[in-house]
């Protein structure tokens, strides 16, 4: 019980703000300075990305936005051990569904064909 692959239905602006911190040695990186000959490195700084950054990097599977724009549908791995399923859960606390879910397969893909996604 490690790691489970699971889609994310997030509102535009919960997509646009950071990843919650203890996601962010999954869904972040790394910036780095460089000393003048511009090879040495100078300092390291751990960087959290918004939801939207960390999917165009590649760390998510590419988005699917809903026809008026405010969900968003992402997949990732996510551990329940280290609490990262948890915290994406609290990001939906009191919010009704589809806004901020936790979806299996099953279920994301009967979101994103239905009405608030397609046509």
């Amino acid at each position: 019980m490690a790691h489970y692959e699971l889609y994310v239905c997030l509102t535009k602006a919960v997509y646009e703000s950071a990843v919650p911190s203890v996601l962010q040695p999954k869904l972040g990186w790394n910036n780095y300075t460089y000393e003048e000959d511009g090879e040495t490195i100078d300092t390291t700084t751990a960087y959290t990305p918004t939801w939207k950054e960390s999917a165009f990097k590649g760390n998510l599977g590419a988005p699917r936005t809903s026809l008026d724009g405010n969900l968003i549908v992402v997949k990732g791995e996510f551990s329940l051990r280290t609490g990262e399923l948890s915290a994406i859960i609290d990001l939906g606390s009191g919010m009704a569904y589809p806004n901020n879910s936790v979806l299996t397969k099953t279920e994301a893909q009967a979101l994103v064909s239905g009405e608030l996604f397609t046509e």
